[in-house]
């Protein structure tokens, strides 16, 4: 496969990018890329449209991107990007459970600004599901809340009557009105008090929720950006949590099992 667009480059780092093809929200990015904001979202763009041509897949989760040193030879057929001036680049390319690689050739343009071309180097995402297979529902079957109770035992008093019971509380929100996401994390109780912005995808049965940043008075640098915290799955007894980065406050408490509930 090879993409060309015309746009301006300049050196950048990786950050967030909106992409338009694949849905409202942004795409997670990390590593390096040479790339302006909107030559990287350009060329995303072109990788979402080609993913969801060939695999059905609408939603890309994140995107990690590795300048390629001037030694790589490139994969066929593709432009001579460092022939004309320019170089090789390979994102790797979370979508709908599965990841794929791509190579970017970038170079400046004879018109002004540069050309980009994209070859898969991996193969296709998976193809969508046919008529009477197991579909993942949409994001929107997953929106309301999901509150876990992590029980931390009692304190205090001179005896176990006479104590208090103390517990952790978890509310996942899912759906419009809960942040530039649609996703929220928050825990609050007994020595806790935690705000997160935090991105939801589904997976076949399961809702993969992954940390996206704090909330702006809470900043503790436990997690990272595109960090797994948790996976809920339906089943024949309702949902089960697997937790992941997020970590009880309790070694006695379980890491997996029917955790969250929903509750609106």
């Amino acid at each position: 496969m090879k993409i060309f667009k015309t746009t301006n480059i300049v050196a950048a780092a990786a950050a967030c990018i909106a992409v338009s093809a694949a849905s409202a929200a942004q795409v997670q990015a990390s590593g390096k890329t040479l790339a302006s904001s909107q030559l990287a979202t350009d060329v995303l763009n072109k990788i979402a449209e080609y993913v969801k041509t060939s695999g059905g897949c609408a939603a890309l989760d994140a995107v990690n991107m590795e300048v390629l040193p001037r030694s790589y030879v490139p994969r066929q057929p593709t432009m001579p990007a460092t022939a004309r001036g320019g170089h090789f680049e390979r994102w790797s390319i979370d979508a709908c459970g599965s990841r794929q690689q791509f190579q970017v050739g970038l170079w400046p343009s004879p018109q002004g600004g540069s050309d980009f071309a994209v070859t898969p180097l991996s193969a296709r995402a998976p193809a969508a599901p046919t008529a009477g297979a197991a579909q993942a529902p949409p994001l929107s079957a997953w929106h309301g809340r999901y509150v876990w109770e992590e029980a931390l035992g009692r304190v205090g008093g001179s005896s176990p009557t006479d104590s208090v019971a103390i517990f952790i509380t978890y509310t996942l929100s899912l759906g419009p009105g809960n942040g530039s996401t649609g996703c929220t994390l928050d825990a609050e109780g007994y020595q806790t008090n935690e705000r997160m912005l935090c991105t939801a995808t589904p997976s076949g049965p399961s809702l993969v929720v992954k940390f996206y940043k704090f909330g702006p008075d809470n900043v503790r640098g436990r997690h990272t950006t595109g960090e797994r915290l948790l996976t809920l799955t339906r089943d024949g007894g309702g949902i089960a949590t697997q937790l992941e980065g997020l970590k009880p406050a309790s070694d006695a408490s379980a890491r997996k099992g029917r955790l969250f509930r929903k509750v609106g």
